[in-house]
Formats: structure tokens, sequence, C-alpha cells
């Protein structure tokens, strides 16, 4: 079973807390759990390019994930879009 999630576990997830999040606050986390499932981590600015959105409108959804206990910091690296260092996320 090791890479892959429970069918228990997708469960819960579909039906606690997707529907607890925003819209945005969804696109978001999809695109990191995606990342977490691939052993990657993102930075604010690679996430804000993989949804062709504004880094002004992924900040705060990392922001507010993070306090709901679903997105965790990962490591500090060079970012893949800026080369500036800074943090990245994984889904938890």
């Amino acid at each position: 079973m090791s890479g892959q999630v429970a069918d228990t576990s997708l469960l819960a997830y579909r039906t606690r807390v997707l529907p607890c999040l925003a819209q945005s606050q969804t696109v978001v986390y999809e695109l990191l759990c995606q990342a977490s499932r691939n052993k990657m981590d993102m930075t604010n600015m690679e996430v804000a390019s993989a949804l062709h959105m504004s880094i002004n409108r992924i900040t705060p959804r990392v922001l507010e994930l993070r306090e709901l206990g679903l997105v965790v910091l990962s490591q500090r690296r060079r970012c893949g879009c800026t080369g500036n260092r800074a943090k990245s996320w994984k889904a938890k």
C-alpha cells in the first residue's frame, strides 16, 4: 500500500475537508496534495505559476490552509520561479 492513499482517507477528504474549503483554497490544496503524492513541495510562487494566478491570491490561501492544519512547511530552498530562497509547502 506504500505510496497510495487508503480509500477511507479519500472518503474522509471528500466528505469532510473539501466541503469546508472555499473554491480558491480547494484549488491550491489539491495542487499541493498532488505535489506531495509525487514527493514534491512547492513555494507560493511555484503554486501561483502552476495555477496561472497572482502571488497575491496564493499567499493568503496557503496561510489559511496552514492555519487549518492541512499544509505544513517542507523546507527552505531555492524557488524554481524566482531563484530566491523561499519556504516550500506540502500537504499534510
